[in-house]
């Protein structure tokens, strides 16, 4: 059975700490603490999650909420929002996102171990996570964020990765030029040319790979392989 891996989003040190040892106690591994939400994206590419834990009232650009429903664009992963209010306008805003859990400060650590609990349960993730096979023998492995070819492995700098990754989740269907630069450079906007000379690095790379630029709009990765 494989250990269940969580991203902590809270902006709160001492919060952040005392989750932190609540949950490795109970078995859990936190494989990083987030204050803010480029810090949270740059941990989702990086590392496997399975379960994000967020604060909706974090610093900076993006609150909690908005952060989740970016990582919900690239990761399938449960979201638990902790929050010092529980009024109608939070829960309107929380609802926006497919949560599966909801915890107000102060709370208990059995509350917070219950709500992981149940997000592990309702989302399986005790089950083996499958490698995403794409075409050309290109496999992508999720667990280890790693592209394979042949079962050899490709060598992608970070934000080439981050890229094809965020291609691989929405495959046969365009990401934005605003979503990438969001994503990639934490910012709505960029240099054209910065977008275009990460895809010409990544197309050297992987040259049997069908990823197409809608002029003017954003890419895609055209994929014979079934949606995932």
């Amino acid at each position: 059975m494989k250990k269940i891996n969580i991203l902590i989003i809270e902006d709160t040190t001492l919060t952040a700490q005392k989750m932190k040892r609540t949950l490795e106690w109970a078995g859990y591994h936190v494989v990083a603490i987030a204050s803010r939400s480029e810090n949270a994206l740059e941990a989702m590419f990086k590392e496997h999650v399975d379960i994000i834990i967020a604060d909706i009232n974090i610093k900076g650009e993006l609150n909690g909420i908005e952060t989740a429903k970016l990582i919900q664009k690239n990761f399938n992963v449960p979201v638990i929002f902790l929050t010092s209010y529980h009024d109608d306008n939070t829960l309107s805003e929380a609802s926006s996102v497919n949560f599966t859990g909801y915890i107000v400060k102060p709370y208990l650590d059995a509350h917070l171990l219950r709500e992981v609990k149940l997000a592990s349960l309702r989302f399986g993730l005790n089950n083996k996570i499958e490698a995403i096979k794409l075409d050309n023998e290109y496999v992508y492995d999720v667990q280890n964020k790693v592209l394979l070819k042949n079962n050899k492995e490709i060598t992608l700098t970070k934000k080439e990765e981050q890229f094809l990754y965020m291609l691989i989740q929405n495959k046969n269907s365009v990401i934005s030029n605003e979503y990438v630069d969001l994503t990639l450079w934490h910012d709505n906007a960029t240099y054209d040319e910065n977008r275009r000379q990460l895809l010409f690095r990544l197309r050297k790379k992987v040259p049997d790979l069908d990823i197409q630029t809608i002029k003017g709009v954003g890419y895609i990765l055209k994929t014979n392989t079934p949606d995932i």
